[in-house]
């Protein structure tokens, strides 16, 4: 007689979704590693994404799963775990939670601690970069942040800007984000500095490459004027700058939007890096950029995407690491 097939093992509900769980990449700051949590606001759902706004954007939308405190300080602890033989050489700690980490109805305040606590343990960081939306960058969050990371490391508030032009930010994308409101978060940061001291805070600004409301042919300008208004307030707010380029791909909210709308392609993500580049650089001394790829699974075009990194991921890195444009030079020759 034949036995019954064993069981499987139980699953694991601390464990993020296996797109959640971000592989370590280098930055100018060294080995970066990003820590997706999960969203506690209702469904697991940021706020912006459950009224309708950010129409490219799947990334507010999360896993969809319903977490509370003790379970996002249970993912955070498989997280480490997970991570463990890198930690040591974690020099720039990246924290998402699918929305904004400073709302405490996103975040809340017991796990943000912990996770500041975990970064303030990590032997080789230099950084701490917190995804927030502008409204929850205010003195006291800031205070909060600072207080429990201590004086030896940064804290960077990446805010997702996407475009300075308000007809492809709140026409397009309907991202909501007005840029006088931006504008008052980089102030508060920039006074948060101040009172603190130089080289406690810094400024982290998403631009998107190629989406909607842009076009082949106005990408790289769109671009670099998000770079030069970003240059240009963190220098005036006395901050140090930072780009992540994110270029464009398919998600379900920006097919059914913008069902016609190319992805965008590693050539032009390349021109557009070089061009805002130069452009920050001119306005920001001392500026750096990241490319991104890892997204989460979103990319309803995975085999494209697939090939695209087959391609162009080796350049991007190295660029990543030395922030030399002559890595892009296989590309930009396409």
């Amino acid at each position: 007689m034949s036995r019954a097939p064993e069981p499987p093992p139980p699953a694991d509900h601390a464990a993020p979704p296996a797109a959640s769980v971000f592989e370590p990449v280098h930055d100018r700051y060294g080995l970066r590693l990003a820590l997706v949590l999960g969203n506690q606001a209702p469904g697991g759902v940021c706020p912006w994404a459950a009224a309708g706004r950010c129409h490219h954007c799947d990334i507010g939308l999360g896993e969809g799963r319903a977490l509370d405190a003790p379970a996002n300080l249970a993912r955070l602890a498989w997280l480490l775990a997970h991570h463990a033989a890198d930690l040591e050489r974690v020099a720039h700690l990246v924290v998402y939670d699918s929305g904004s980490v400073l709302n405490p109805r996103e975040l809340a305040p017991e796990v943000l601690d912990a996770v500041l606590a975990a970064a303030r343990g990590l032997p080789a960081a230099r950084v701490v970069s917190l995804d927030t939306r502008e409204a929850f960058v205010t003195g006291p969050a800031l205070a909060r942040v600072a207080g429990a990371l201590g004086p030896g490391l940064v804290a960077r508030i990446t805010l997702g800007l996407e475009s300075a032009d308000d007809r492809v930010r709140e026409g397009a994308l309907a991202k909501r984000m007005p840029l006088a409101a931006v504008a008052r978060a980089i102030d508060a940061l920039g006074q948060a500095e101040a009172a603190l001291g130089p080289g406690r805070f810094g400024l982290d600004v998403n631009v998107l490459v190629g989406g909607p409301g842009t076009t082949p042919a106005t990408t790289v300008d769109d671009a670099v004027a998000t770079a030069r208004w970003a240059a240009e307030r963190a220098r005036a707010a006395g901050l140090g700058v930072d780009l992540n380029v994110h270029p464009y791909y398919p998600s379900a909210r920006g097919l059914g939007r913008f069902p016609d709308h190319p992805r965008c392609p590693p050539e032009l993500t390349a021109r557009a890096v070089l061009a805002l580049t130069a452009a920050a650089r001119a306005l920001a001394p001392g500026a750096g950029v990241f490319v991104g790829w890892q997204d989460e699974g979103h990319d309803h075009e995975p085999a494209r995407r697939d090939e695209e990194l087959a391609r162009a991921r080796a350049a991007f890195d190295a660029f990543n690491r030395g922030q030399d444009p002559g890595a892009l030079a296989p590309l930009l020759a396409r």
